[in-house]
């Protein structure tokens, strides 16, 4: 399912596979994790910064959230609730490991395809400015990455964010404006 039928998931229709899932329906489960499992991707890996330790931690997002989706409480939307649980998870796996794997699989699951009318010569430019970009993100403190992936990667408003990560909505501004003054810190010699 592409991204734009994600964001076109009609609230009766997943809150019917919810249902159906605490009822017991393991493949109400697979379509819900096929509607959400590209977009928490993406969310993770700007996090992170590792393939491979997103698709653990997404999976085992996935795995935590079917283990409580009697739990989830069905006034609310599925992907938050989701997105939450893998971001904490993401959060503990940080705080245990330091090291960082390299970004060159980045554009195996879309998160800047390179344009196929650049020639040769402008998306080995593009591809090594969305390296140098991706190192610069990951080597950022991460209370100021998580707003940045939230607003430009998820395209979240401030008050969502606040509301999300339980800040003001004052310190998602200041956290947004450090991100940026951040990268163009890193980037100054590519701007």
């Amino acid at each position: 399912m592409v991204l734009s039928q994600v964001n076109n998931v009609n609230r009766s229709n997943e809150r019917q596979l919810i249902e159906a899932v605490q009822n017991g329906d393991k493949v109400a489960y697979g379509k819900l994790i096929r509607i959400h499992q590209k977009r928490l991707f993406r969310f993770i890996y700007g996090l992170l910064g590792s393939f491979d330790a997103t698709e653990d931690i997404v999976q085992d997002s996935f795995v935590k959230a079917y283990n409580s989706i009697d739990k989830f409480n069905l006034e609310f939307a599925f992907y938050p609730w989701l997105a939450t649980i893998a971001k904490n998870r993401a959060f503990n796996y940080m705080q245990r490991e330091e090291k960082k794997e390299s970004l060159d699989k980045v554009s195996e699951i879309g998160f800047n395809p390179i344009d196929p009318e650049l020639g040769p010569l402008e998306q080995v430019i593009d591809s090594e400015g969305q390296k140098k970009f991706n190192e610069a993100l990951q080597s950022m403190p991460m209370k100021y990455r998580s707003v940045f992936v939230l607003r430009h990667f998820e395209r979240m408003d401030y008050a969502a964010i606040a509301s999300y990560l339980k800040i003001p909505p004052g310190t998602v501004d200041s956290r947004i404006f450090r991100a940026r003054q951040f990268l163009m810190d890193k980037l100054k010699d590519m701007l």
